[in-house]
Formats: C-alpha cells, sequence, structure tokens
C-alpha cells in the first residue's frame, strides 16, 4: 500500500480501495463480468478496460470480457491493440442483453456512443467524464477532475500491489498520453503522477510504433480533404469532411486544425453511418467546450466532453438525401458561430484552396 501513496492523494486511495473493495466483496456475484467500452474506442477506453480487466482477475478472480461496439478505426488505436494483444472484441447481436454482469469505462449508459442496453443498469462504472443526471450503477467511479480514465484504473492498480505487464503498462501509458495530448491538455497532477509512476514499466520501442504509424492513403485523402475546404472566421477554423469510412477521422482533424497559428476553436463534422459526428476543440483551458457543443445539439445526449475537447452526434439518416445532410452540418457551425458572437453576414475565408 505504501507504493501507491507515494503517487496518490487522499482521493485518489478512497477511490483506489472502493473499486478493490467492491471486486473483493462481489467476487462470485459478478463472474463473467463484461467490460464495456465506448464505440470506436480510443487508447483510453481501451487501456481502461484492459486494467478493469487485469484488476478483476487479480484480486477476485473474475474472468472477463472487453467489449466495444463500432470499429476500431484510426491508425495508432489499431496498432496499440494489435501490437499490445488487448483482449477486445467487437460486440455480437445480443450479446449485451444477454450478460449477466457489465462494466462500463469511459462512458455511461446515457451517453450515445455506446451499446449499452436501454432500461438497464450495470454493475460498475468508471469515467472521467461529467456525470449525467441519469447515470445509475451499483458502484459508480466518475473522478472529473483528471485527464484520463486510464488513470483512475492505474492508480487501483497501483493500490492493488498486483504486477502490472509491460504491455499492459503501455498501454495505460499511451492512454493517458493520448488523452491529454501528452499531459498538455486537461491533465492534473494525478495524471503526471500516474505517467510517471508507469514510464519505466512501458515498451518504448513499442509505444513509438504506435505513435507513428503506417497510415493508409484514405488517411491523407481525408486530411487533405480537411485541410483544402477549412474555412476561417474570427479566430475560429472548421471544415465539413464529408463521408468518412471511420468516424475517428473527425477528431482528428479537429486537433489538427487547432494547430493553425491563428486560431483558439476548430470544429469539425464528417459522415459515417446514419449520423454526423461533431469535434469541437479550444486552446482555452477553460473554455467550456463540452457543455457548450451539448447546448448546440440541443442538450439531452447527443453532446459532451470537457473544457477544451468535446464530441457529439447528430441522427440524418442512412438514406437522407444531400440536402438534409448540408442542413445538419451547416445548422451546426452557424449555432456555433452565433455563440462566439459571429454574425450570419461575417465573411468565411477559405485560404487554402
Amino acid at each position: 500500500m505504501a507504493v501507491f501513496h507515494r503517487f496518490g492523494t487522499v482521493k485518489t486511495n478512497v477511490q483506489a480501495r472502493r473499486l478493490i473493495e467492491w471486486l473483493r466483496a462481489k467476487g462470485r456475484d459478478i463472474r463473467p463480468l463484461t467490460i464495456l467500452t465506448h464505440d470506436h474506442p480510443d487508447p483510453d477506453s481501451l487501456a481502461s478496460a484492459w486494467a478493469l480487466s487485469h484488476l478483476a482477475q487479480g484480486v477476485a478472480k473474475v474472468r472477463t470480457r472487453i467489449l466495444y461496439g463500432g470499429i476500431i478505426g484510426r491508425a495508432e488505436n489499431r496498432i496499440m491493440a494489435e501490437r499490445l494483444m488487448i483482449p477486445a472484441y467487437p460486440t455480437r447481436p445480443g450479446e449485451l442483453r444477454e450478460a449477466p454482469h457489465v462494466a462500463l469505462v469511459d462512458t455511461q449508459p446515457p451517453f450515445r456512443n455506446n451499446r449499452f442496453p436501454p432500461r438497464r443498469k450495470p454493475d460498475l462504472i468508471i469515467d472521467h467524464h461529467p456525470r449525467h443526471a441519469e447515470t445509475q450503477a451499483e458502484l459508480v467511479l466518475i473522478d472529473e477532475s483528471i485527464g484520463a480514465t486510464s488513470t483512475i484504473l492505474a492508480e487501483a492498480l497501483l493500490c492493488s500491489g498486483l504486477r502490472i505487464p509491460k504491455r499492459l503498462a503501455t498501454a495505460l501509458l499511451y492512454g493517458i498520453g493520448s488523452e491529454t495530448q501528452n499531459l498538455g491538455r486537461e491533465a492534473g497532477p494525478r495524471d503526471m503522477d500516474i505517467y510517471q509512476a508507469l514510464w519505466p514499466k512501458a515498451n518504448m520501442r513499442a509505444l513509438w510504433k504506435i505513435s507513428y504509424p503506417k497510415r493508409t492513403t484514405q488517411f491523407f485523402q481525408d486530411l487533405a480533404r480537411g485541410i483544402r475546404n477549412a474555412f476561417l472566421c474570427r479566430g475560429i477554423i472548421g471544415v465539413h469532411l464529408g463521408s468518412l469510412g471511420t468516424p475517428d477521422r473527425v477528431a482528428q482533424v479537429a486537433d489538427f486544425l487547432l494547430t493553425h497559428e491563428k486560431v483558439r476553436w476548430s470544429i469539425v463534422t464528417g459522415r459515417y453511418q446514419s449520423k454526423l459526428h461533431v469535434s469541437l476543440r479550444t486552446s482555452e483551458p477553460r473554455g467550456g467546450a463540452g457543455r457548450l457543443l451539448k447546448r448546440l445539439l440541443g442538450g439531452g445526449n447527443r453532446g459532451g466532453g470537457h473544457g477544451m475537447i468535446a464530441g457529439g452526434l447528430v441522427e440524418v439518416g442512412a438514406h437522407a438525401p444531400e440536402g438534409e445532410w448540408r442542413d445538419a452540418e451547416e445548422k451546426v457551425i452557424r449555432a456555433f458561430l452565433h455563440s462566439q458572437g459571429v454574425k450570419e453576414t461575417a465573411p468565411r475565408v477559405y485560404p487554402f484552396r
């Protein structure tokens, strides 16, 4: 236990112990435990799920299975899952309805970004996103003060005294690093402490290969379209990417566009299957991106996030005509520009065409 005290605060100690004690107390009662990430899982959700699986098996001998909806689309995420051999699998029809015990990581049942069955209460929720008013579980561990859900699970692993395998340490390190942009975005002292604790345990060669993967032609085509069609308007950069082969590209382009020297906000939309995906980014630590996007998309469960990053969905329809898609895209952009005090008559400049 002393090892954990070295890396945590009183608050994290309580959280970690609650999780460990809950797993030990439940034991047989939650076997087998299905661990569900959000759809199209990112490194933070994959690492968190794997860490919870390792913890449950190690402290309570609970057999687990990690599931996700959608696809692992981004190259870095695919390489991470493949190279580290993360035991995560796409959901099969009816699998979650039949699972007797379910834990959610890096998401919550009311959010629209997971496949958890409606009108059902999970056993466990671990997340770092703001708590939804309708979120319920037997044990809920939500901490908005940290930058990544992986931090919560890594703290619990350190508290448990379990050995953290090199591949898992690498996954957690990359999960925290990618979620906080290497501790530069919304990371706190606890994220930094855990990052430092995991660093000597991780595989640096694997981490490098994950961070700098070989990319497909489609990636460069999407990126080129994102740059070519981007507009600038009073410190804001935005673009409609159109149809995509993976929804991850929306957030990826939003992050990239925010690096433009003259902007403080980026907003990007992309069409994937029946939904319009929206990503909002800001360089302002107290920008309130999550609350803002949620309001722009009409409240409810359509959007959310943190101070500097946010994402959301608008249901348009897989067979909707082109006009409906364009209307949905422009409605989001106009609403955001209006929220920033930009009039509809303000010109949008397209400097990269």
